[in-house]
């Protein structure tokens, strides 16, 4: 379940990235860059060669990660024909020059008020709220581990730990989870990785028991964040518990059968990356069991676990069990060994607590896999069980057939909706976010779980569904009859939406400088249509003017298919390999290579913005680029997401599921100078993963929840925002670069101006009359 405290690093950087504090500044970094001299400008004899080598030679310097080189020639804008376009540029570096010495001073600032929080707090002795002020502290400072070794810091580290310790033996979870989240946080990506992964075993055992309350005792773990509420939140009002869900976890047991879990973990030991056979898997689902057997806040619906008498049993079998398997040599546990551990607890459960074998078999399976994550950083093996396996399909296939709305639960757990999609059938009939469904065709929504509201939502296509929506303000609720259309999921952004055509497609300016011809495509997956809807705004693009330069926004894009992956990268890679793959044994099984013939875009000029939300197939596409010195490739190290899953069958013959397990690494080719290709996944122990960027510009967490407000807003029309007078107007994109808020952005376009500074001095020249001199 999310963690319940509402501030985490998420907050606070872009491994995390999001507080609400000022305006602070960007640091740009490039590796190998420190103690390197400016690059000397080229000297030449003409205006137009002047423009043209200084063009070229701030291009190179950026491709080449030479950041003290570009920053000098950047500074050295010749004279030109083209003297407007020279001027933008003069004017965008008065601007950068003067967003960075604002945000510095700011960051300064913000710093000190932290670390004086920091002090206050310890004296008060309110550790969580000292916690958040050292993270916030660590995020402003440039050396992270450093900060570690202030005496306060040590101090609060102690406390906190001493307070998680005593949580867990108060059975205090949420204190327990918030304790040893913000501990790791502190010590992640510092150099101690040890420790780091000290916290992060302690908080996965935490996170363990709150899951278990969260399926099977929901009404436990309701009261306990209840608790939690009234000693740290006291000033927000909770909502009441809704009786109508205290059975939900009886769909989750529905249809889990003991072929199910048999055929998931035999795949994974056979096939997953890490070779490591049966023995994690065993540890792990016993490890699961015995939190089970133990988390007598079950009781609620397991009364046998309510009675030590019953449950010592069980517990004492699970025990048994764990020290015959620890005693075996890993290489020698087999099959047998699971299937004596499963036979023996089984046998304990009937005479002690009698639990549903459905919940042994699903839990033991969850706890194997979890063991997948905890020892080889796999957060992606998952068993899909027969009521995740709806959802899961229609992640998978993308586009799907309904009305157009994502919905949740909401505190209450009543159906609410949390957005429409736009264009969708919904939003054309007004469905708003938050409205809540009360209704489906003149059905009570009361008590059902997503599953259910899916099932009735979604239809065959050209078919109708009335929903019942009640919405704040309006007394009673408003039926809106809908047609269920095929919702295409939309990936590929422009600059600036300015409309929607007849099927409710947005209409986008792609230019986010039109007179120079410099692009912008904001890219949010890899999807079936990405490929294509990409190539129909570049024409569009050209359609309009020359096109001079691209930026591909590929921030916090998470991935997708690795076929349009390699479509993109061809577009821009003409030879060579674009990715590969190697399987457990270090061996390459499948080599995908770029085809000259499909490289229709390697002339043009692109800025490939990312950062540690850009995974997987994001990390395919920015890093042939870089390997291959096609693009400029600037922002923060990625996610390190480089592993591939396959999807196995492990239903039986009343129920479906499926096992997603990791069986693969994806391998970017070698770069400029390197012999050997790089594993992308960010793997236990490692220090190289991901996309490093050839400039590394760092946003600090004002502007990137900023720039993702200011975004988010720009590209809702003026037609679909509220009219209840309380929304503010929409923001222009532009502001984005003005405002300083998106470092990123701001350097990428910087780059290209000077670029395409280079035809535009070519287009002026040729307009001179013969003889003339500037």
């Amino acid at each position: 379940m999310p963690s319940p405290f509402a501030l985490t690093r998420a907050h606070f950087s872009l491994r995390s990235a999001m507080v609400a504090l000022p305006i602070l500044a960007a640091l740009v970094l490039a590796p190998g860059a420190v103690g390197q001299a400016p690059a000397t400008p080229p000297v030449v004899a003409s205006a137009e060669r002047s423009v043209s080598d200084w063009s070229d030679a701030v291009w190179d310097a950026a491709k080449s990660g030479d950041l003290n080189g570009l920053e000098a020639t950047l500074k050295q804008v010749p004279q030109a024909h083209a003297k407007s376009a020279a001027a933008a540029i003069r004017s965008m570096l008065d601007a950068r020059a003067k967003h960075l010495e604002v945000g510095n001073t700011d960051r300064n600032a913000k710093r000190d008020e932290a670390l004086v929080k920091l002090h206050t707090e310890l004296e008060k002795g309110n550790t969580s709220k000292a916690l958040l002020a050292a993270v916030e502290v660590q995020t402003l400072s440039d050396d992270w581990s450093a900060v570690l070794n202030l005496p306060e810091m040590q101090t609060l580290v102690d406390k906190a730990e001493a307070g998680a310790i005593a949580a867990i033996e108060a059975k205090d979870w949420m204190v327990a989870q918030e304790y040893f989240f913000r501990l790791r946080m502190l010590f992640d990506e510092t150099g101690d990785a040890a420790r780091a992964r000290r916290y992060d075993t302690q908080l996965d055992s935490v996170n363990q028991r709150i899951g278990l309350l969260a399926s099977y005792a929901p009404i436990a773990l309701y009261e306990m964040r209840k608790h939690y509420a009234e000693r740290f939140e006291a000033d927000k009002p909770f909502p009441p518990y809704n009786e109508a869900f205290a059975d939900d976890w009886k769909e989750i047991l529905d249809g889990v059968s003991k072929g199910m879990l048999t055929s998931a973990l035999t795949t994974a030991a056979n096939e997953h990356i890490s070779s490591g056979g049966w023995s994690p898997l065993i540890q792990g689902g016993l490890d699961r069991l015995l939190a089970l057997a133990k988390a007598e806040e079950l009781q609620v619906n397991f009364p046998g676990l309510a009675d030590a008498g019953k449950s010592q049993p069980l517990i004492d079998a699970i025990v048994k069990q764990q020290a015959l398997v620890t005693a075996i040599p890993p290489e020698q546990i087999g099959r047998p060994q699971y299937n004596q551990s499963l036979r023996e607890i089984l046998k304990a459960n009937k005479i002690g607590p009698e639990l549903p074998d459905s919940i042994i078999y699903r839990e033991f399976g969850d706890g194997a896999i979890n063991e997948l994550s905890d020892r080889f950083e796999d957060e992606y093996s998952q068993i899909i069980w027969p009521d995740q396996l709806r959802r899961f399909q229609q992640m998978v296939q993308g586009d799907f057939v309904g009305v157009g709305v994502q919905i949740r639960h909401d505190d209450k757990r009543e159906i609410m909706i949390v957005s429409p999609l736009e264009g969708s059938p919904a939003s054309r009939a007004g469905v708003k976010a938050e409205d809540r469904i009360v209704g489906v065709n003149g059905e009570s929504t009361v008590g059902w779980s997503l599953n259910k509201a899916v099932d009735n939502i979604t239809g065959p296509e050209g078919s109708a569904v009335t929903l019942s929506l009640r919405r704040e303000g309006i007394a009673e609720p408003i039926d809106v009859k809908l047609g269920r259309e095929s919702i295409k999921i939309r990936s590929v952004n422009g600059w600036w939406k300015t409309g929607l055509d007849e099927t409710g497609a947005p209409l986008w300016e792609w230019f986010a400088d039109k007179d120079n011809g410099i692009g912008y495509v904001r890219l949010t997956s890899f999807n079936d249509d990405s490929f294509r809807d990409f190539l129909d705004a570049i024409s569009a693009m050209r359609a309009e003017r020359s096109l001079n330069g691209l930026v591909l926004d590929l921030r916090f894009n998470p991935g997708g298919l690795l076929k349009s992956a390699v479509e993109f990268s061809n577009l821009f890679v003409e030879n060579g390999t674009v990715v590969s793959g190697q399987d457990k044994s270090g061996n390459t099984v499948w080599r995908l290579d770029a085809e000259p013939s499909r490289a229709v875009l390697r002339d043009l000029p692109v800025v490939v913005l990312v950062n540690q939300g850009s995974a997987s197939a994001s990390e395919i596409v920015s890093g042939a680029l870089k390997a291959h010195n096609a693009a400029v490739v600037l922002g923060e190290r990625s996610f390190g997401k480089g592993s591939v899953q396959t999807v196995h069958g492990c239903g039986d013959q009343a129920n479906d599921a499926q096992l997603k397990l990791t069986t693969q690494y994806y391998v970017l080719p070698p770069g400029v100078g390197e012999t050997e290709g790089r594993l992308v996944h960010k793997r236990p122990g490692s220090t190289d993963w991901g996309v490093l960027p050839d400039l590394v510009v760092k946003m600090t967490p004002d502007q990137i929840a900023k720039s993702i407000e200011l975004r988010s807003a720009a590209d809702v029309l003026e037609e679909m925002r509220g009219t209840d007078g309380k929304s503010t107007p929409r923001p222009k994109a532009d502001e984005l670069l003005t405002s300083g808020i998106d470092a990123q952005l701001e350097f990428a376009m910087l780059i290209l101006e000077a670029r395409a500074l280079k035809e535009a001095e070519q287009i002026a020249s040729a307009r001179q009359p013969v003889g003339a001199h500037q």
